[in-house]
């Protein structure tokens, strides 16, 4: 009877969205009583996510323990199940689906996806592209780099170049051929290229 009381409580506070305080039933040498269990992250093995923010009072982000414990979750495996985050944070699946629900409102989850190691597959050449441009030129060039399917990420830097271009090549064909032909515009002034030869600690979802 008691534990089925337990339980509805449970459900209502769920069903009023308000997190579950998941509650156990003790025998001890006093007989019975209630425990309530732990979410604080530091009795726990942290990951990355919570590692980045340990330092600061959560109070001043957006999201608070177990938003980031959800986060932990899916970043090691986004195909992990509501219900399975739910136990494993012993919370329930009602509030894994309604926080992760308010992360994509809020903009912070953009979306779920996959990491590949390209090195598996080819014959992969990784370039960092530093470029000197005309400065009235800056965003055409822009818009052009920005363009070309090798090309991942394009950063406005400060020091001597103007751009930062990090581009994933199938080879150095095709590196040598970005160089010769697709830099070659009216804007670029200079540029310098630097191929990455191997990675101590390479970016997760490429795997370089």
């Amino acid at each position: 009877m008691f534990l089925l009381a337990i339980n509805r409580i449970d459900a209502l506070l769920s069903a009023f969205c308000v997190d579950s305080v998941r509650f156990k039933y003790a025998k001890d040498i006093g007989g019975a009583g209630i425990t309530m269990t732990s979410t604080d992250l530091t009795t726990e093995s942290p990951c990355e996510i919570y590692e980045r923010w340990k330092g600061l009072d959560l109070k001043m982000l957006p999201i608070d323990r177990t938003d980031i414990r959800i986060l932990c979750e899916l970043r090691d495996n986004a195909r992990m199940s509501n219900s399975e985050i739910a136990k494993k944070l012993n919370v329930t699946e009602a509030t894994v689906r309604r926080r992760i629900k308010n992360l994509i409102e809020k903009g912070i989850i953009l979306r779920f996806s996959i990491h590949i190691d390209y090195r598996l597959i080819e014959n992969t050449v990784k370039a960092y592209i530093h470029v000197k441009t005309v400065t009235d030129k800056l965003d055409k060039v822009v818009q052009h780099l920005t363009n070309h399917n090798r090309v991942v990420a394009v950063y406005r830097v400060t020091g001597e170049y103007d751009l930062l271009v990090v581009a994933l090549f199938v080879g150095m064909t095709e590196l040598q051929e970005f160089i010769d032909t697709f830099l070659k515009m009216d804007g670029i002034k200079e540029t310098d290229t630097q191929i990455v030869m191997s990675a101590h600690k390479g970016v997760p979802w490429t795997g370089i």
